[in-house]
């Protein structure tokens, strides 16, 4: 067989190679001398090699040749190993009593800022900002303000121009929900608008751009929500904390304007956290049972929400419960929206090894003051959807799934972890110090990355100081929240900036670090194109 095969043709053979996944590629490399010399002499091979080692996902489309491939791809991953950070390329002012405060996200070169003093919500399209000083500045004047309602809950997805704002509005008929005792007060109705994200006008996709979900929950007080896109599927789950009411979550495909009731809960069933690992993939956080619930969106006309499995986090001491549960990551698109659309990048991060950062917040009391004591740990999406994948209603100790795909984080050393961008994350420090400011530290959770760099480290020209690759375990000791030291191991390489920064908040896509900085009148965004 293989003698047949060294009789095609080099490009022949340079066609049929290109198909194989990048570790069969250097393996055929080193099977024989003519293989080797056809992998040796093929620019697209030796770049689907790089792209792979270096963990990047590139479809192959026309614009750019292979060596022009093979160089933009070496530079890009100089760039962020040694975090050489250039200088700001463009800045973004905002007015502090319009934008306090300000919550960012940074995807694929669209920024979005949420505010809830006044409920505020802003997009600017930075992908095709130019690169080259002198800096430029924009006013950010683009900034929408959402008036009705008490609570509000935004969901955005970029690569249909699309944000859906949910908040509360008027009092449902209560006639058609039965209850258990009369007077049958009046329910929650949830008003949902899909808009446009680049202009708030109704989105031209959305048969009905305005709906209107009745919960059979009835009081606001307590409630909390949260909402989340994936494709044509938005996700809307309410939490009742302090009344006896359920946890509801609903299914809209948001294109048609339909509704659907995926499940009721009693109350403090869940946390108000949702987080897509596939389209039809669900993370709901356990707040009785301390777990990460796994569950599946079955297809139809009368979709259903399944379990199918449970992760226990670390156990915690009798009488103490987390208050707040928060997860930041990348959301979830389809793989012909997962390019750049800036044109300076061919390819972006292997979307299979994205990470997803869960932060736990514990409130504790010292001196007579309280305060809110957080720990972070970062996991890879994949991970999660395998043990999704092994069955129905599995359920999983900590100690069998949990220290050897994930990596924890205590708050309390003085950094906190930013919203990932890709299998990176940006960590920024409590305290800034004032007149130096600090590094900036970003950690890559991605394997092959990861392996790159354990190989470099044994280098000559390794810097210790501002690069690091950390393969063993970590430990978060037992204390007054958890009953158990929490051991994790999921590794990692960790780069820090020479120069140091006065930013209060990092954002990172594939090709940018965005530094967020709050004045006492004014704040600014500071876009560093990382090419």
């Amino acid at each position: 067989m293989l003698s047949r095969l060294l009789t095609l043709s080099p490009e022949l053979l340079v066609q049929i190679i290109s198909y194989l996944p990048f570790k069969d590629i250097i393996s055929c490399q080193a099977s024989c001398r003519h293989l080797n010399g056809v992998v040796k002499n093929s620019f697209r091979l030796k770049y689907l090699k790089e792209a792979g080692r270096t963990g990047v996902y590139d479809p192959l489309d026309a614009g750019f040749t292979f060596p022009e491939r093979l160089e933009r791809l070496r530079n890009w991953e100089k760039s962020w190993q040694n975090l050489d950070i250039p200088e700001t390329s463009t800045r973004i002012t905002f007015d502090l009593d319009n934008w306090s405060p300000l919550i960012g996200s940074l995807h694929n070169g669209h920024l979005i800022v949420t505010g809830t003093d006044p409920v505020v919500y802003a997009y600017s399209d930075i992908s095709s900002l130019p690169s080259a000083l002198p800096l430029g500045c924009i006013e950010r004047c683009n900034w929408t303000e959402v008036r009705e309602g008490v609570l509000h809950a935004f969901a955005f997805a970029d690569e249909y121009d699309l944000v859906v704002i949910v908040s509360t509005g008027n009092r449902a008929n209560p006639e058609s929900l039965t209850y258990d005792f009369d007077p049958q007060p009046p329910t929650i109705v949830l008003n949902v608008h899909m808009l446009t994200l680049s202009e708030p006008t109704p989105h031209r996709l959305a048969k009905i751009p305005h709906l209107e979900i009745s919960l059979k929950s009835r009081f606001v007080l307590g409630c909390t929500l949260d909402a989340q896109l994936a494709g044509n599927c938005l996700v809307i789950l309410t939490c009742h904390g302090w009344s006896y009411e359920f946890d509801e979550i609903h299914l809209v495909y948001w294109r048609e304007g339909t509704v659907h009731c995926l499940r009721r809960s009693p109350p403090n069933t869940y946390f108000p956290q949702i987080t897509f690992l596939s389209e039809d993939t669900l993370v709901l956080v356990q707040k009785q049972g301390n777990a990460l619930e796994l569950c599946q969106i079955t297809w139809g006309d009368s979709p259903s929400l399944e379990t199918h499995c449970v992760l226990v986090l670390p156990a915690l001491q009798r009488g103490i419960s987390c208050v707040m549960v928060e997860c930041q990551g990348d959301q979830v698109v389809a793989s012909h929206d997962l390019l750049t659309r800036s044109g300076r990048l061919p390819f972006v991060s292997d979307p299979n090894a994205t990470v997803l950062c869960f932060t736990l917040g514990f409130r504790q009391s010292v001196g007579g003051f309280d305060y809110l004591r957080s720990v972070s740990f970062w996991v890879r999406r994949c991970s999660l959807c395998e043990y999704a994948a092994h069955g129905v209603n599995q359920k999983y100790s900590w100690d069998a799934w949990g220290p050897s795909v994930t990596r924890w984080t205590d708050w309390e050393h003085g950094l906190a972890p930013c919203r990932p961008g890709g299998s990176r994350s940006a960590l920024f420090p409590l305290l800034i110090e004032v007149g130096a400011g600090n590094p900036i530290v970003i950690r890559d959770f991605h394997p092959e990355r990861v392996r790159r760099a354990l190989a470099r480290s044994k280098g000559p020209s390794w810097n210790e100081d501002r690069l690091k690759v950390v393969t063993e375990s970590s430990k978060i000791e037992k204390g007054d929240e958890f009953l158990n030291d929490i051991v994790s191991s999921l590794p990692y390489c960790e780069a820090t900036s020479e120069k140091r920064y006065g930013y209060h908040e990092v954002l990172i896509d594939d090709e940018r670090i965005v530094g967020i900085t709050r004045g006492d009148d004014e704040g600014t965004i500071d876009i560093h194109l990382m090419m």
